[in-house]
């Protein structure tokens, strides 16, 4: 008997410790990052498994290339070259835009938003867990990925890389509930935040009072606050709006416009602010009438300064030479006052 309650306190021990030393390594990981080396190291480790686990799907996609008829293959290239051929005249448009953008940010002296690079990844898993809204695409460390980098499709803003491999890269989807993206209604340029439900079709837009003009059916878009994300790439459409006199922002729903469940390409963007195109250049100085007043305000004031002080010095010479003066008369009285004695 006193073997078997042994045994069972022993494993109860054994149990407690192992129960501790996970709540430590959780805690550890999540508020300290102290296991994001280890992890990234494990995880670029058992990446041939991933790919091996993957390969059935990669090859039947392979196969079922292959096997497209001659007639859908012509449709296709011809539906490609039409769409290849709009959006070059789209892109004829759009430079012409971008440089009306850079006079106007100049004038204004406002930072201009470059994005230099982006590159093309796919998306090879999807996270497991019903509460969370992450993907993981086969783009990492190796091709210059890092955390904190917007990612996009072709119908949107997608999310954000929040950690980062050899191999490959997760993303946190605008969905996710610890996702939050500045917004901006491009009707009325209300902003606001857009904030992950859980829901793969549905956001929370948070930060707006009951008395902003926003109705249901509004584009919203990135406003670029923040730095992370570069402003104008759409984000979702406003679904529900709802006014309550008891509260002192809107109730405001909308509908992502990225399908996430069929979502299997995306670009990821390098995105950084520049004061200009060229990164050594200055930004214009202020030219404008309450500097130039200010200006000579300052110029006036450190003139009278100047002028004070200058006649502050003289002052004190001409006190200095009479006070020098007075000492060398009393000085010649005295010597003559000791003659005539003797």
């Amino acid at each position: 008997m006193k073997t078997s309650e042994t045994s069972s306190f022993f494993i109860n021990l054994r149990f407690a410790l192992i129960l501790i030393l996970s709540a430590v390594l959780i805690i550890s990981d999540v508020r300290f990052k102290m296991l994001s080396d280890f992890r990234y190291y494990i995880e670029t480790t058992l990446y041939p498994v991933l790919a091996l686990a993957d390969s059935p799907k990669t090859m039947s996609e392979v196969v079922s290339t292959q096997f497209k008829s001659r007639a859908e293959l012509l449709d296709e290239n011809e539906r490609l070259s039409s769409e290849n051929f709009q959006q070059r005249a789209d892109l004829l448009r759009l430079r012409t835009l971008e440089q009306e953008n850079e006079a106007m940010r100049r004038l204004l002296n406002s930072p201009l938003h470059v994005t230099s690079k982006r590159v093309f990844a796919e998306v090879i898993d999807v996270d497991t867990n019903p509460y969370l809204k992450r993907v993981v695409v086969n783009r990492g460390g190796h091709s210059g990925i890092y955390e904190n980098m917007p990612v996009i499709s072709d119908q949107g803003l997608v999310g954000q890389v929040i950690s980062v491999n050899y191999a490959f890269s997760r993303v946190l989807l605008l969905t996710d509930p610890s996702s939050s993206i500045p917004v901006m209604d491009t009707r009325n340029q209300v902003r606001a935040i857009a904030t992950g439900t859980g829901a793969h079709d549905e956001l929370d837009i948070t930060n707006v009072p009951r008395t902003v003009d926003i109705r249901e059916g509004d584009l919203l878009v990135t406003s670029g606050l923040g730095g992370i994300y570069p402003d104008g790439y759409p984000v979702a459409i406003v679904t529900e709006v709802g006014f309550s006199d008891t509260q002192a922002f809107a109730a405001v729903k909308a509908k992502p416009l990225v399908n996430f469940d069929t979502m299997r390409y995306v670009l990821m963007l390098w995105y950084k602010r520049n004061i200009a195109s060229n990164p050594n250049a200055e930004p214009k100085k202020r030219t404008d009438a309450k500097v130039v007043l200010r200006q000579v305000k300052i110029k006036k004031l450190i003139d009278s300064m100047t002028n004070k002080n200058l006649k502050k010095n003289l002052v004190q010479d001409e006190d200095k030479e009479s006070t020098e003066s007075n000492e060398d008369d009393l000085k010649t009285q005295n010597e003559e006052v000791v003659h005539e004695t003797e």
